[in-house]
C-alpha cells in the first residue's frame, strides 16, 4: 500500500513540476512579446542608438598661411600698379605665384576655386609684364576677392564681408578709370548688400562707425558719374580699415 502511494505521489509531483515549467516558459514568451511591442521599449531603443555623424562643418581651422599671403600680395600688386611702381609690382607678382602653388597643396576641397585663382594669377602676370596699369589693378583686385571667398571655409577673426567691402572700394577706383557706368552701378548694389549683412555686427561694436560707413554707402549709391564714384572710393577704403580694427 505504501509503495503504491509513493508512486502516485511521484506522479503527482512530476505533473506539477511539468506544469510549472510550462507556465514559466509561457510567461517568458509573453513578457518578451509585450516588451517588444511596448512604445516605451521602442523609445528606450531609440534613445540609446548612437546619433548619426553630423554633416555640418565646424570652422575650427585657421586660414592657411599661403592663402593669407596670397591675399596680401594681391593687394600689394594693386597698390604698386596704382602708383606705377612696376619693379615692386613684378616682385610681389612673383611672390604671389609662389604662394598660389602652396595654396594648391594646403587648401583642401576647393579645387575649383584654386583653379580660378590660378587663371586669375596668370592673367595678372600678363598684365604686369605688359605694364598695363588698369588691367593689373583689375586682376589684382580679383585675386583679393577670390582669396576672400576661399577663406570663408576657415575660422576668421575679421568677417569676410569686411574684405569684400575693401574689394568693392578698389573696384570703384578701377571702374571709374574705365568709365564703366553699368559696372559701377552693379558694384554699388553689391556693396550695399554686403554692408547690410555686416552692419548689425558693426553696430554692436561701434554705432558711430556703423553710422559713418552707412553714410559712405549712401554716397556711393547716389553717385552719378565716374568722377563721383572715384571721389568716394578713397574714403570707403580708409573707413574699411577702421572697420577691420574693430575686430582686433
Amino acid at each position: 500500500m505504501n509503495t503504491v502511494l509513493t508512486k502516485q505521489q511521484r506522479e503527482r509531483w512530476n505533473t506539477v513540476a511539468l506544469g510549472a515549467l510550462a507556465l514559466i516558459v509561457f510567461l517568458m514568451f509573453w513578457l518578451n512579446a509585450c516588451s517588444s511591442g511596448s512604445p516605451n521599449a521602442a523609445k528606450t531603443t531609440k534613445a540609446v542608438t548612437p546619433p548619426a555623424t553630423s554633416s555640418v562643418v565646424t570652422k575650427t581651422e585657421n586660414v592657411p598661411t599661403s592663402l593669407s599671403n596670397a591675399g596680401e600680395y594681391g593687394e600689394n600688386v594693386y597698390d604698386y600698379a596704382k602708383a606705377n611702381d612696376w619693379k615692386n609690382a613684378d616682385v610681389k607678382a612673383a611672390a604671389l605665384r609662389d604662394e598660389v602653388k602652396k595654396v594648391r597643396a594646403e587648401v583642401k576641397n576647393q579645387s575649383a576655386a584654386v583653379d580660378r585663382l590660378d587663371t586669375n594669377v596668370a592673367a595678372l602676370d600678363r598684365a604686369v609684364t605688359a605694364k598695363d596699369r588698369q588691367a593689373t589693378m583689375r586682376e589684382a583686385n580679383q585675386v583679393t576677392l577670390h582669396v576672400a571667398d576661399m577663406t570663408a571655409a576657415y575660422k576668421l577673426s575679421v568677417p569676410v564681408a569686411v574684405t569684400r567691402l575693401d574689394y568693392y572700394g578698389r573696384e570703384l577706383e578701377v571702374l571709374a578709370q574705365a568709365q564703366d557706368a553699368n559696372k559701377l552701378q552693379a558694384a554699388a548694389r553689391e556693396m550695399r548688400q554686403t554692408w547690410d549683412s555686416l552692419r548689425p555686427a558693426i553696430e554692436t561694436l561701434s554705432a558711430p562707425e556703423a553710422k559713418k560707413f552707412d553714410a559712405l554707402v549712401a554716397r556711393v549709391e547716389s553717385a552719378k558719374t565716374p568722377a563721383d564714384y572715384a571721389r568716394v572710393a578713397t574714403p570707403v577704403l580708409n573707413e574699411v580699415d577702421n572697420l577691420e580694427k574693430l575686430f582686433h
